[in-house]
């Protein structure tokens, strides 16, 4: 899992930094609500946000505004750090969609237990492998094979979306969806299943994407996320589309 730390004390984001590597955790730290969001630019990988509440030009809670209004992050699960204890600044926090509070200074066992908290309410992004072999009755050496395919389906997928979300025409598109949620279904990949069971209808005869503008991020950075879990593929080369007059 990568976390991201965001507080202007050094102090503090050393000690949670520490702290969560300690446990396994991977972990980012960056200094400002500014360059927590440029960060999240530049990485689809972030699977939760541990955030001061005071910090100066961007504070906590104008971060989780920002984090919120963009569909392919407003799921991401945001823990506050503060030292600030009074019930209105919790509110407001809550209101804006952190999950869990956290007072400084930090301790240890109580940051790890509000982190586990925090995402336990996540599906995994990939279910066990115990679990997958004893649902659908394969031995190892075939799931590997399997997540192969899946994972070069993943790849395929990413292109096609990219083009899609560039308001590039692409004819695969719904071919494409419906094959990944079939793959995603067989291979336990749940979020990505429930991001697709929330975004697209899958019938016999067509593929309907809701609502394409927070459809395409959210279905994306779980594409993104998910690559990180399955073996590396080199991703497809897109084939391009025929010119009118070509056959």
């Amino acid at each position: 899992m990568s976390i991201l730390i965001v507080d202007d004390n050094p102090v503090s984001a050393k000690l949670i930094d520490l702290i969560l590597r300690k446990t396994g955790y991977d972990t980012i730290v960056v200094h400002s609500g500014k360059d927590a969001l440029q960060h999240l630019e530049s990485n689809s990988q972030t699977e939760l946000i541990i955030s001061d509440v005071v910090m100066p030009e961007m504070d906590g809670l104008e971060l989780i505004k920002r984090v919120k209004e963009r569909p392919e992050w407003k799921e991401t699960p945001v823990l506050m750090c503060s030292v600030m204890a009074d019930v209105e600044t919790i509110k407001r926090c809550v209101e804006a969609g952190c999950r869990k509070y956290i007072l400084k200074p930090i301790k240890a066992a109580q940051l790890l237990e509000k982190v586990r908290e925090t995402i336990a309410y996540e599906k995994p992004t990939l279910k066990e492998k115990k679990m997958v072999l004893s649902e659908i009755g394969i031995d190892s050496n075939a799931y590997e094979q399997i997540l192969r395919e899946f994972a070069a389906q993943v790849n395929e997928s990413i292109v096609h979306l990219e083009r899609a979300a560039a308001e590039k025409p692409d004819s695969q598109l719904s071919t494409k969806l419906a094959s990944l949620y079939e793959g995603a279904s067989l291979v336990g990949a749940e979020r990505l299943k429930m991001v697709l069971d929330r975004h697209v209808s899958i019938d016999s005869r067509n593929v309907t994407l809701h609502n394409e503008d927070s459809g395409y991020p959210l279905i994306l950075r779980e594409l993104n996320l998910l690559k990180s879990s399955l073996p590396s593929i080199n991703p497809p080369i897109p084939t391009a589309p025929p010119h009118d007059g070509e056959k």
